[in-house]
């Protein structure tokens, strides 16, 4: 028998961090349809820069941190299937380098900004084209990581349905959330507008299952040794 309180409860603790850093560097990133309207917006990043540069750093430790997550529950989940738990860890990894990327790109954008506004520049238009097309970059990136991270986290979701390590209904939930996440991604790709509720009801989920894992864990699983069924305990 696993007794699973303890790991559900760091992991929540962990999911909490995550969200947490996530919603302040999002709050600082400052990237946005609007911000590339105007024809200076190259000043604008540049005179947000530090609060740039922090968004980035936080984006960093946050994708470290759910990283940390996929190793610590490697080889918990691989106990209930080894498979997912594997693709679980793979998808994380995948993100992480994605959003390594994403946050280049917009380093690089810093950098173009600083270079406009001390006047190295022959071409403001170009530079604007340049800074604009930065922009878009790290959105398409950002697409991407979406993307994954729904579909890792879906993984997830589903093996804590499956066993029941949490509510049925908390991880059917967090499923439906994370899939409809994955959805309007791909019509945001192809070209449709969504509307942020979409993104923000991910939110919900996510700060809920990361307050009810420090409350209550995992339940506990008993594992039959010559099967490798689980079951409650």
């Amino acid at each position: 028998m696993y007794t699973n309180k303890k790991t559900g409860r760091i992991v929540g603790v962990l999911f909490l961090i995550v969200f947490i850093i996530g919603a302040v560097g999002t709050s600082l990133r400052g990237l946005s349809t609007s911000l590339v309207a105007s024809e200076n917006f190259l000043t604008t990043v540049y005179e947000s820069s530090l609060q740039m540069k922090i968004a980035i750093l936080l984006d960093i430790i946050s994708s470290t941190v759910g990283v940390g997550i996929a190793v610590f529950l490697f080889p918990f989940l691989k106990k209930y299937n080894k498979n997912i738990a594997l693709l679980y860890l793979t998808f994380w990894v995948i993100e992480f380098s994605i959003i390594m990327v994403s946050n280049i790109t917009h380093l690089s954008l810093l950098s173009l900004s600083q270079e406009f506004v001390q006047g190295n520049v022959t071409d403001p238009t170009y530079f604007n084209l340049l800074g604009f097309l930065k922009v878009e970059e790290y959105y398409w990136a950002h697409f991407l990581i979406l993307i994954v991270y729904s579909s890792g986290a879906a993984m997830l979701y589903y093996l804590l349905y499956k066993v029941k390590l949490i509510p049925r209904l908390i991880s059917a939930w967090a499923f439906i959330a994370v899939t409809i996440v994955f959805t309007v991604t791909w019509m945001q790709i192809f070209g449709y507008s969504v509307s942020f509720i979409f993104y923000l009801q991910n939110g919900v989920h996510f700060l809920f299952i990361s307050i009810w894992l420090i409350v209550k864990g995992f339940n506990s699983i008993a594992i039959n040794n010559e099967s490798g069924t689980p079951s409650i305990s």
